[in-house]
């Protein structure tokens, strides 16, 4: 796989960052309520139990979810949530939620089994009824997941407003002026995730819709650098804009596979491979 741009590297770490601290913050919170209100319960109905053991029990799946927030991350780039490909990024994400949980539990009761051994002296055992405990940690996790995966879609959401509000200077977005048969379509500028050459037209594709609209894949490219958008031509035939790119994978050709955030897959021709190497528009 190819490497990302620097600053495109550089945003989803900043997504990662934000995400990992609002999980941390907003888990341990969740965690001290229900250790606290288990050791509150105990005392009041009499039951003898070790005050320690709650914590561990709740702080040990803590741990182990955010280590596991990276690795979410990394799929919800590779299988974004948006309208095109939503079908495909929801299978994806279904089977992500099973493996997410299967690390969480083994994770977890490898943590608890130290922390029982270590600090109480006893041993721990997770496994009273296997396919019940899998099946009810299973739901709590699923929780879990979606709730990971919503923090990241709306955090990443958040970050290419601003920075889109940022390259737009007075944060007012930048429209294009396109025709289309008889009517003309105002597009926001960095909205546009690509656009192909199609005979006299350009098919310009932007938030899950396709506009044939009357322009030159030049010029349209002009309008665009105009309006500070980072697009780059992958082929004699399509542009993309680099803000849109999630990942570019090389083909045994020299040619290259590009998916944008979107889901599109776009084939770019190695003719025009050094200009997503090297930054150029």
């Amino acid at each position: 796989m190819m490497e990302l741009p620097a600053d495109r590297i550089d945003l989803d770490r900043r997504i990662l960052l934000r995400v990992l601290l609002l999980a941390a913050v907003f888990l341990a919170v969740i965690a001290f309520v229900n250790a606290t209100t288990l050791n509150t319960d105990a005392m009041r109905a009499g039951r003898v139990l070790d005050t320690r053991i709650p914590w561990i029990r709740e702080y040990s799946s803590v741990m182990v979810i955010v280590a596991l927030v990276p690795l979410v991350a990394l799929w919800e780039r590779r299988f974004p949530i948006a309208m095109q490909g939503l079908p495909r990024a929801l299978v994806a994400h279904a089977v992500g939620s099973i493996v997410f949980s299967a690390l969480h539990v083994a994770g977890m009761v490898l943590l608890r089994k130290i922390a029982f051994a270590s600090l109480l002296g006893q041993a721990y055992d997770f496994f009273d009824e296997p396919l019940t405990d899998l099946a009810y940690e299973y739901r709590k996790d699923v929780l879990t997941y979606s709730t990971i995966l919503l923090m990241l879609t709306l955090v990443r959401g958040i970050e290419f407003n601003r920075r889109r509000s940022r390259q737009d200077g007075n944060g007012e977005a930048v429209r294009l002026m396109l025709k289309s048969g008889g009517r003309t379509i105002l597009l926001d500028a960095h909205a546009m995730e690509w656009a192909r050459a199609a005979a006299n037209y350009v098919e310009v594709h932007a938030r899950g819709s396709t506009h044939l609209v009357r322009i030159s894949l030049t010029a349209l490219e002009a309008q665009l650098k105009g309006a500070g958008v980072d697009a780059v031509r992958v082929h004699r035939s399509w542009i993309v804009n680099r803000e849109k790119i999630v990942e570019i994978v090389p083909l045994g050709d020299g040619d290259v596979r590009i998916r944008t955030s979107e889901g599109s897959q776009i084939r770019g021709s190695r003719r025009y491979r050094h200009l997503l190497d090297t930054g150029e528009r």
